[in-house]
């Protein structure tokens, strides 16, 4: 993210079958988690770039501890 913002976050976290050949045998992309939770400013870290980089930021441990506890969906297989 370029900035830590009150916000509503949505993540999909998927597996992809990249390896299995032909690409035709390959299993279908499966999403495995989803998650939808609002976060705060106090919720993230700053990320230091260089010179040239963009800043952006990123959730610090506990406000992705907070924001994984609004899962939506988890495959539990």
């Amino acid at each position: 993210m370029h900035g830590a913002r009150a916000q509503w976050l949505c993540v999909f976290v998927y597996t992809v079958d990249s390896d299995s050949e032909p690409a035709c045998d390959r299993l279908p992309m499966r999403f495995t988690e989803v998650y939808l939770g609002k976060v705060a400013i106090d919720d993230f870290r700053k990320n230091n770039r260089g010179e040239l980089g963009t800043r952006t930021a990123t959730l610090d441990r506990n406000g992705l501890a907070k924001f994984r506890q609004c899962w939506v969906y988890k495959d539990e297989g």
